[in-house]
């Protein structure tokens, strides 16, 4: 009867009959296999010196009967749990093993991405909804010291850092200190006037941020396009101690087209963003950008700097003409820190793309000031003077303590007396009275007041602005027309830092192309890529103003070899991530590292 008090208090009846037949049925098997077993044994034992013990019964002959006891206490509790909660058990393994799956699948795409590009050595990390749900380290970070891949190690991402430096300058442009609209002369006025075919024309910042704008890439015009890794201007080795000193190496170089007219993917067009950045806040780019890393909780991204110990830097590879593995050459990237200068994890890189998606999708929340939060006092309001005590006095006389005293005992006795003759007057009252009608009556529910109500109370869930707002990151995410583009095979449009794939789907059961935003990096010795895919509307089970938020699948990969196309891997890797529902199961939310 203990053991079924035990269940009733969490399954109920139904439970308490289910588990009895149980524990009955157990019962009986465990008497038959005894009687069978005894019936099979040629010759008896003494019964004072047993030699053999059976294994059934072995584990309840070494313990008490009250330990035995907790043991069928905890055995019916753990099957009350199964018996109450059935649906949930299964969701949630239905959930784990789903997550296994796309994990293992994942994995495989990155090994075969690793065969076909021989790369030594690659890092990817993959948060759902604004979880990490995995991050894995591949091959050997440094070969000549056998040091493998963790998922802390710190790579270049290249041209993933033009969405960062596009951030920075879009809380400038939020908070109206910077015009996207405006000619770039009111930032920078140094920067030489350029001319198209005989005529002056002008640049706007929104073409710098877009590609539009006709500075060139790391090829001059009238220059044939090569090999990009083989031009010199990758592998420059002096440091540029300012942003102006960048400005030099193309200020003065013709415009490949005319603004607005052409896309011309540039760099430098980004060291142009950097340097606007510099004159609006009055500070240099570098430090400026240490702080917003801060700022965004980037804790292992940094400017790649050659002089600075830091903590699991990967080393860099190439490969040579017969494909044989290379260290590669040492190059300075201070030239261009805003447009491929900077050092970073995939943990950072998957948290700054839950940042973007964040500040995307939350519309409701705005900035509110400490001091607005202050009660305000009514304008008609007098400020009371408080009244002097006698204690306040200067000199107090001890009469007069002692009067206040014996005053303040005898009222005291009065209050407890007048309560004890109201509680028999009220009593008095409803006896003699059959009906009496009893108002403001405060109802307070005790702690397990909960438990047979049917209605679900929501918890209100207080968000927090993001780093930008909604409005902005749509701007920056809305393709730029005649930006268009092509990543791995998928054809693209570039926005503001940001290439954005168009959701598109014209037939039934034809092509689905989702909706992503991505960027790709390469540089001396380095590959990367950074994809945020929203989620879709149909796979959103609750519209976004109530949801958790972000959601939405993040993938960041790193590679530490030059010329590896990643964006069709993030992407695949983003498909077989995207579905998953971790938010109520908070025992699927597993981080798999190496």
């Amino acid at each position: 009867m203990h053991r079924l008090g035990c269940l009733a208090r969490v399954a109920g009846v139904s439970g308490v009959i289910s588990a009895a037949s149980l524990l009955s049925h157990r019962q009986e098997q465990t008497r038959d296999s005894e009687e069978g077993r005894r019936q099979q044994m040629p010759w008896t034992l003494p019964q004072n010196r047993p030699l053999v013990t059976p294994v059934s019964a072995s584990w309840v002959d070494n313990v008490s009967e009250e330990q035995e006891q907790e043991v069928g206490d905890t055995e019916l509790e753990m099957m009350a749990e199964s018996v109450a909660k059935p649906n949930e058990l299964s969701k949630q393994q239905a959930q784990a093993e789903k997550l296994k799956g796309a994990i293992n699948k994942a994995r495989n795409l990155v090994w075969c991405k690793m065969y076909e590009s021989g790369a030594p050595g690659m890092v990817v990390a993959v948060s759902v909804n604004g979880k990490t749900v995995w991050q894995h380290g591949f091959g050997y970070s440094d070969i000549e010291n056998h040091l493998l891949t963790g998922t802390g190690c710190v790579m270049r991402i290249a041209s993933i850092s033009k969405t960062i430096t596009m951030a920075v300058l879009a809380k400038l442009w939020q908070e109206g200190k910077v015009d996207l609209d405006k000619d770039i002369s009111e930032y920078v006025p140094e920067f030489p006037r350029k001319t198209v075919d005989g005529r002056d024309v002008s640049i706007t910042v929104r073409q710098l941020c877009c590609h539009m704008a006709g500075i060139r890439h790391y090829t001059r015009k009238g220059e044939r396009d090569e090999d990009e890794f083989s031009l010199k201007e990758y592998f420059l080795k002096e440091t540029f101690a300012t942003t102006g000193d960048s400005l030099k190496l193309f200020q003065d170089d013709e415009l490949l087209s005319a603004p607005g007219s052409e896309f011309h993917y540039t760099t430098h067009g980004y060291t142009l963003l950097a340097k606007i950045i510099e004159n609006v806040t009055g500070e240099p780019f570098d430090k400026h950008m240490k702080k917003q890393f801060s700022v965004l909780g980037l804790n292992n991204t940094f400017l790649d700097e050659a002089e600075p110990i830091i903590y699991n830097r990967s080393r860099n590879y190439v490969r040579d003409k017969h494909h044989r593995l290379r260290n590669a050459p040492y190059v300075d990237n201070s030239y261009k820190w805003a447009g491929g200068g900077f050092l970073s994890t995939v943990g950072d890189l998957v948290k700054f793309g839950n940042a973007m998606l964040y500040s995307y999708q939350q519309k409701n929340v705005t900035s509110v000031n400490k001091e607005e939060q202050k009660p305000i006092e009514e304008p008609n309001s007098k400020t009371k003077i408080p009244e002097p005590t006698q204690s306040a006095l200067p000199g107090p006389c001890p009469e007069q303590s002692e009067t206040q005293t014996e005053k303040k005992k005898s009222e005291a006795v009065a209050k407890k007396v007048s309560f004890e003759e109201s509680l028999e007057i009220l009593n008095n009252v409803v006896a003699d009275n059959a009906a009496v009608n009893v108002k403001d009556v405060v109802y307070q529910p005790g702690p397990l007041s909960s438990v047979n109500s049917d209605a679900k109370t929501e918890k209100k869930v207080r968000y927090l602005p993001g780093y930008l707002s909604s409005d902005t990151m749509t701007q920056l995410w809305t393709p730029q027309p005649g930006a268009d583009l092509t990543w791995g095979g998928h054809d693209l449009t570039y926005g503001l830092g940001w290439a954005v794939r168009k959701r598109k789907k014209n037939y039934g059961y034809c092509m689905d192309q989702s909706h992503y935003v991505t960027h790709t990096g390469g540089a001396i010795g380095a590959s990367s890529v950074l994809l945020v895919a929203p989620a879709p509307a149909s796979a959103q089970t609750q519209p976004l103003d109530s949801a958790k938020l972000p959601q939405g699948v993040v993938v960041s990969v790193l590679c530490n070899l030059q010329e590896v196309g990643l964006n069709k891997l993030a992407a695949d890797v983003a498909g077989v991530f995207q579905g998953l529902d971790l938010d109520k199961p908070a025992r699927v939310h597993k981080v798999y590292q190496c």
